[in-house]
């Protein structure tokens, strides 16, 4: 958890999701109080120190905007549009004002209603396909880091978990699963998801810049293929850019045929060794 003490007035507070949902107002005790970005009630709400991630120049929150409020409010409306359905419910009330507590008690008894009918729909498909809804949504094992949740062992956790941490940079991470096919530099389909989750960590991080090392197989001459490992990691940083990730945090590197992975007298050993790294420079 953040120190809470390092947080000011006017910082700008940042959801896990990279939307900005308002300013600091002032600190209350082991809450902010904040003032929400596009706030349809135009009063304060209170965030816990406990879903602070990290203070730099802005407040980085552990969990989304939707998470914490239970509304798309105050997410911009650029967020607002891929969030999730929210009530309105504010969570800290104007003294100064008198609120008409009806149609609040009327909406909660609405979504509790709702929400009991959703639930009964999947007990009766769960029983139709003699699947156990419970066992059913507990069989991926994810862990939660302070930006979301990646399945353990992959790069996306380990960048996450070192960016989080205190450890000195730099740091060498290789992507699990982007390599690339004999000769080329074009991302393959299946490693776009890998992709996706890398960009979304970097994102989270804004200050962190990092290198792209591309590398190849022993086929061809030394020269072309030290020039085919930097288009390689010039594509990475391009797919990066197009998730988001600003161009000027990253640089390209290559390792050409050099420090091979594997063997390359086998099909296999020539895969692993068309590998990219990422090298966490700072944070």
């Amino acid at each position: 958890m953040a120190d809470i003490n390092d947080v000011r007035q006017h910082m700008d507070v940042i959801d896990f999701d990279g939307h900005t949902i308002g300013k600091v107002d002032s600190v209350d005790g082991t809450r902010i109080k904040l003032t929400r970005r596009d706030s349809p009630d135009g009063q304060h709400h209170y965030v816990d120190a406990s879903d602070i991630a990290r203070v730099d120049s802005h407040v980085h929150l552990l969990r989304s905007g939707s998470a914490i409020f239970g509304t798309a409010a105050g997410l911009g409306a650029g967020a607002a549009a891929g969030a999730a359905t929210y009530d309105s419910t504010p969570h800290h009330h104007d003294d100064r004002k008198k609120t008409n507590w009806l149609p609040w008690v009327l909406g909660g008894a609405a979504l509790l209603a709702l929400l009991a009918a959703l639930s009964q729909c999947d007990d009766r498909d769960a029983a139709r396909t003699g699947t156990d809804p419970v066992a059913t949504a507990t069989t991926t094992t994810t862990t939660t880091t302070a930006v979301g949740a990646y399945a353990t062992g992959t790069t996306a956790f380990e960048v996450d978990r070192y960016l989080a941490g205190a450890e000195a940079a730099p740091r060498t991470f290789q992507f699990q699963n982007l390599n690339f096919d004999s000769g080329a530099a074009t991302i393959r389909d299946a490693d776009q998801s890998d992709l996706n989750d890398i960009a979304r960590v970097l994102n989270a991080y804004p200050q962190a810049r990092a290198a792209v090392v591309g590398y190849t197989d022993a086929e061809g001459p030394a020269a072309s293929n030290t020039e085919l490992g930097a288009e390689r990691a010039r594509a990475v940083i391009a797919a990066l850019g197009e998730r988001g990730v600003a161009a000027d945090r990253l640089e390209a590197r290559t390792g050409g045929e050099s420090d091979p992975e594997a063997s390359n007298a086998n099909d296999g050993g020539k895969f692993a060794n068309r590998r990219t790294e990422l090298v966490i420079l700072s944070r």
